[in-house]
């Protein structure tokens, strides 16, 4: 029997257990958050259940297509420059961060105003690394980021506001890049245009139009200038569909969570699932925007339901029946000093509950709107009404 050499002997019995000890002693690395589509509902890398429940912080849609900053694309909308503050939104319990975006700052292509000025929308040539690092920020923050396609316009015009649908002319190159940007951050998920609305310059079937791009046609659409100088541009323009966009992400390998809008700003759902576009991974949710209903008085009955109820709660739970996620992306509700309560969000909140779907509030920025509006200051105190119901909510999961 050969005897083995005093070398041998360390190498096989005493380094093992130094890298033993070193492993039990480190600090575990946190896992990147994961979210995937399973039947109705969303799940972690663990399989485990996620109800989305999040805020929405705007800025990166308009400050840097407006000249606002070149240095800060967020335009410090949170009180703080670069962003909001990750342990404020945490504190509130959050899990889910939606970031809205502009296909023209992020493409950095130059645009003109309804005014005939020519701009830079990306002037500090800073905007992708920007929203990169947010997002980055977020995950480390353990939060699931959703990327919003928000302002959009076609041609060459700048997307100052937001048009009726995604554009064939800029949307499906703005979706191949961000998604081959982010495949590899399985805690993003992409909603692939905010609002759609068919009530300006169109005619034809809304729902084929907006899902494959077909049965209708747009003759104008709306634009503006930094001036607010707001004009109708009557020219014919061609859209670029929810399943053109969903098949330019699919196409770049990414396996993203997608979020599929609906018309009327995203609040008629009584024909998605007829309509909605074919994924091969099933990996798409219905996007919900519960707004109180238009016209109604504040504390009013009407006031505490979404618009097209009490429809949109059947047309809802057909779509969780049907084997797919619904998750609202925005909801809000008024917070000017002095209000109590906040009859439409407690109502969407308290259903939300009941049938595991997902919402977040628009939105996290220190403005002075007297709706919709969460926060009074960076720390994250909540303004009256809205911005406390909205808080306890989330703090009481």
């Amino acid at each position: 029997m050969r005897i083995p050499s005093i070398n041998t002997l360390v190498s096989c019995l005493i380094l093992p257990l130094l890298a033993a000890s070193a492993v039990v002693g480190a600090t575990p690395m946190p896992t990147p958050p994961s979210i995937r589509v399973q039947g109705h509902q969303f799940i972690d890398a663990q399989g485990r259940v996620v109800q989305p429940r999040g805020v929405n912080y705007s800025g990166f849609e308009f400050v840097a297509a407006q000249g606002w900053s070149g240095a800060d694309p967020s335009g410090a909308q949170a009180g703080q420059p670069g962003g909001p503050r990750w342990s404020a939104i945490t504190r509130w319990k959050a899990n889910m961060v939606r970031i809205p975006l502009n296909e023209a700052s992020w493409l950095g292509y130059r645009c003109t105003d309804a005014g005939g000025v020519a701009h830079n929308p990306d002037p500090g040539g800073n905007y992708q690394s920007a929203v990169q690092q947010q997002v980055e920020q977020a995950l480390a923050a353990g939060l699931y980021v959703i990327l919003d396609l928000h302002w959009t316009a076609p041609g060459r015009t700048c997307p100052l506001l937001q048009t009726q649908m995604a554009n064939a002319d800029n949307s499906i190159a703005f979706w191949t890049s961000v998604a081959g940007r982010f495949k590899q951050h399985p805690g993003v998920m992409f909603e692939l245009f905010n609002e759609p609305f068919f009530d300006f310059g169109f005619s034809g079937n809304a729902w084929t139009m907006m899902m494959k791009g077909s049965g209708g046609r747009f003759s104008s659409y709306p634009a503006t200038s930094v001036k607010g100088e707001w004009k109708e541009i009557k020219q014919p323009w061609a859209v670029a569909s929810y399943q053109a966009l969903l098949d330019a992400v699919r196409a770049t390998g990414a396996v993203n969570v997608v979020l599929i809008g609906a018309p009327q700003y995203a609040q008629d759902l009584s024909r998605w699932l007829q309509h909605r576009p074919v994924d091969p991974l099933r990996q798409i949710a219905a996007v919900w925007h519960p707004y109180a209903t238009f016209g109604a008085d504040w504390g009013s009955a009407a006031h505490a339901q979404p618009n097209e109820a009490p429809a949109v709660y059947a047309d809802v739970l057909a779509i969780l029946a049907a084997g797919i996620p619904v998750i609202a992306t925005e909801t809000g509700d008024r917070n000017t000093p002095g209000t109590m309560g906040a009859p439409l969000v407690s109502t969407i909140t308290r259903w939300a509950d009941e049938h595991g779907i997902g919402v977040l509030g628009w939105g996290w920025n220190v403005w002075t709107e007297p709706e919709h509006v969460l926060i009074r200051d960076v720390d994250g105190t909540p303004t009256d009404g809205y911005g406390t119901v909205f808080r306890d909510w989330l703090m009481s999961h």
